[in-house]
């Protein structure tokens, strides 16, 4: 139970600037200041190696093999004289397991975080005659943060940021209203990580081939099957900021309320970082498995010691990137009163987000020739497909200018001096954020950067020590995407029905439907089950392809019932059905992450439960006043009543069924250096029948046989159900005629109730079926504050 601690302070000022004899009737002004002072504790579990597998005894696990001989080690014990001497250097950072009886977790440390905040915000307020108003903001946050991990590794992040505007609104006549504003914001954010400028823990260990930046350096990331991963984070100086002009004016003309208005944004992205300097290892047991076997069966821990990674990947150069984005955006929306009963609001939004540049060209996608047989990278700065003679644009990108964006509301009161009103609309939402990620990706890329994802093979073997050089006439690029890609769109449809019921409750019941379109979707071409042959041996491979040819649906059904506050009660209980499907990214707002295709010549075997799917939850807030109506005490007196009243309580409970997960292998693509997306084989067994301390059935899994591709759903499994409770009490005591004390008591968790987050479904994972994650224990903070 780590200790931690929250201090907050605010101070706010404002009023009329006066100033004797210069301003007498001077700008409204206001000031806000917080001050935040944090440190953030938590506990984390993890897997460590023992020490008898830190001296190569493996004699509690299946056999492991020699891949050099073919035959098990005698004792399933590797010799010391085998240990590869980069594994032993990294082995150090290993730490001792600190508590025994589990085989799924031996190690627990308090993680205590940093986080130092302060932020102001400024605002002037004048107004010029009768038609004429000015305003300004002007807003900063510094945040310091040190975000240690389970390693004890060090981690610290600095950022600043600020956000101005100017405001002015005109009064045209009685009826029309004119605002013009104009902003500019910048964030700066350095990050510096354990070992930068401290320690070249890959050239000390005698790795060649990764980032030699003193601000990159560190241990390469190792990543296992069951045993924690030793990695930590990357450096970065990232400066972006906008400009921005707004102008919108309402217009009053006999039933109608028509705003139009439009926008102009030029946003920079100045990035200053490596995506992967110190590079990757992947351990699955592929390397100790059994001679002949096409799965990895043998020990990912054996496989770290004899340095042999079944993967690496590696991504850096190119390290400073200026990204540039203008975004456009204009609509008009009538808001027609036909009638007391019935209100119709019609609008329609355009916006155009046009594909990110890089200010010196340095973009790269593949040219694809067709079905995928040849591939070859095309830069900004030379925009013609030596494949297909395509000629790209400066962002490689084509731009999608349609986006047009209807909108239809109404509301409808059916029944005359009824309580029933109908609500109804549509509405189409594009996803105009999602260049950003995009241009990340294609900067870090061949000829401009060093970018490698390698497989071990007798053709081309892997070691920690020479674990990123690539084989002559590799394809080292690792991302590309299709130059005619369309930006994902929403279609969202809504009808509500509302009435008023005796004792001071409203119903309300809602049905919404979204229907995601040109969703981004990836896969990787070229790919095949593991133990059949090559069916095109020279084809390109290694590389995500994104496409724009996803979909998505979501329907849900919500009941609400609310009080409304009388005698100083009111709550509200709110029930939502739902259901959401995809076999990619959710098109339009709210989009969750990218669907990897297992099979890329079955997309549609993606198609399952979306990720954030939660078919049932159940909120229920409620908020007490006492002294408040004749039945709530108002008419108390004396100490009774000074006791009683003017106290508030509120409190949240949340509960709701689990979210969906996919069970997977760790196991490479053949004939890439890709880890997954491979699932196993589903048995038939029930799923949660599960073993003592397991929450999932190992049984109800296995491989897939060799030459086949697992037969297991995406998003098959559903996860822990969620329950959370808080609350909080309250109070404002007067003291003097300008003074008062408020005292608040805020519970999260008030129950102290376990909550997982979700289960580990690796299949070929010692973890399997156990909690990935909990929620927060039980905090109360109690705040006394002093109002004059």
């Amino acid at each position: 139970k780590p200790s931690f601690t929250h201090l907050t302070g605010q101070l706010n000022i404002g009023g009329p600037i006066r100033i004797p004899h210069i301003i007498r009737n001077g700008p409204q002004f206001f000031v806000n200041y917080q001050w935040v002072r944090n440190r953030n504790a938590s506990t984390t579990p993890g897997l460590m190696p023992t020490d008898a597998q830190k001296n190569g005894d493996f004699s509690l696990s299946p056999p492991i093999y020699d891949p050099m001989t073919g035959a098990p080690f005698v004792g399933n014990q590797i010799p010391v004289s085998r240990f590869s001497p980069q594994a032993l250097a990294l082995l150090k950072f290993y730490p001792e397991p600190n508590f025994a009886g589990s085989t799924r977790y031996n190690f627990q440390i308090p993680v205590v975080g940093a986080t130092h905040q302060d932020a102001m915000q400024v605002r002037l307020n004048k107004n010029i005659g009768n038609k004429n108003q000015l305003w300004g903001i002007f807003a900063f946050q510094r945040v310091a943060t040190d975000t240690p991990n389970l390693f004890g590794f060090l981690d610290k992040t600095h950022s600043l940021g600020s956000n101005t505007q100017v405001n002015w609104q005109h009064r045209v006549s009685q009826r029309m209203f004119t605002h013009v504003q104009l902003q500019f914001s910048r964030q700066s954010t350095a990050t510096t990580p354990n070992f930068a400028n401290r320690e070249n823990v890959s050239a000390e260990a005698g790795i060649l081939g990764n980032d030699q930046d003193p601000r990159d350096w560190g241990p390469p990331t190792l990543a296992f099957n069951g045993i924690s991963s030793l990695s930590e984070g990357n450096f970065a100086d990232n400066h972006n900021q906008t400009m921005a002009y707004t102008f919108d004016s309402l217009w009053n003309y006999g039933r109608h309320n028509i705003t139009y208005g439009a926008d102009l944004k030029r946003v920079q992205f100045n990035t200053l970082s490596q995506e992967n300097p110190r590079g990757t290892f992947t351990f699955n047991g592929a390397l100790t498995a059994p001679p002949g076997s096409t799965l990895p069966l043998g020990s990912d821990f054996a496989d770290f010691l004899l340095g042999t990674p079944d993967t690496s990947k590696i991504a850096f150069g190119n390290a400073d990137k200026y990204f540039r984005e203008s975004l456009w955006d204009a609509f008009i929306s009538d808001d027609w009163r036909i009638g007391p009963a019935l209100t119709v609001k019609l609008g329609v939004r355009w916006d155009y987000s046009a594909p990110i540049t890089e200010l010196y060209g340095r973009l790269v996608n593949l040219d694809i020739a067709a079905g995928y047989t040849g591939a070859a990278p095309v830069t900004a700065n030379n925009r013609v497909g030596s494949l297909t003679g395509l000629k790209y644009p400066d962002s490689l990108l084509q731009p999608d200018k349609g986006d047009f964006q209807p909108r239809l509301g109404l509301a409808w009161r059916p029944i005359p001096a009824s309580s029933l009103v109908v609500r109804a609309g549509y509405g189409v939402y594009y996803n105009t954020s999602v260049y950003q990620s995009l241009a990340s990706q294609m900067a870090q890329q061949a000829p401009f950067s060093t970018n490698l994802i390698l497989q071990n093979s007798a053709t081309s073997p892997l070691t920690l020590a020479n674990g990123f050089n690539a084989p002559p006439g590799l394809l080292t690029n690792t991302f590309a995407i299709d130059p005619h890609f369309r930006v994902g769109y929403a279609q969202n449809w809504q009808v509500s029905v509302q009435r008023d019921l005796p004792g001071s409750m409203v119903m309300t019941a809602t049905y919404l439907g979204i229907k995601g379109t040109r969703g981004a979707q990836e896969f990787v071409p070229n790919t095949y089950p593991t133990g059949t042959v090559n069916p095109c041996p020279l084809c390109p491979t290694g590389f995500y392809y994104m496409a724009s040819n996803g979909n998505s649906t979501r329907e849900s059904g919500q009941l609400q019932l609310r009080r409304r506050l009388h005698n100083g009660f009111t709550a509200t209980l709110d029930y939502t059905f739902s259901k959401s499907i995809d076999d990619s990214a959710l098109g339009g707002r709210g989009s969750a992450t990218n669907v990897v295709a297992q099979n890329w010549l079955d997309l549609s075997a993606e198609r399952g439960l979306s990720a954030f799917d939660q078919r049932h939850l159940l909120a229920f807030q409620m908020q007490y006043t006492t002294g408040q109506g004749l039945g709530g005490g108002s008419l108390l007196s004396g100490w009774r009543g000074t006791l009683f009243k003017e106290w508030t309580v509120t409190s949240t409970i949340n509960a709701g069924s689990g979210f969906p997960l996919t069970p997977n292998v760790i196991s490479t693509l053949a004939g890439t250096g890709i880890t997954g997306p491979v699932r196993p084989d589903y048995t038939g067994q029930p799923i949660y029948d599960a073993q003592p301390g397991l929450f999932l059935n190992s049984s109800a899994y296995a491989l897939a046989p060799s030459g086949q591709w697992g037969n297991a759903g995406r998003d098959s499994i559903t996860g822990p159900s969620q329950f959370s409770l808080g609350g909080s009490l309250r109070r404002s005591f007067r003291l003097k005629d300008r003074y008062t004390l408020d005292l608040n008591v805020d519970a999260t968790n008030a129950l102290n109730h376990v909550s997982y987050t979700n289960w580990i479904t690796v299949v070929n994972s010692q973890l399997f079926g156990i909690p990935g994650g909990a929620n927060g224990m039980r905090s109360l903070q109690t705040t006394l504050r002093v109002r004059f």
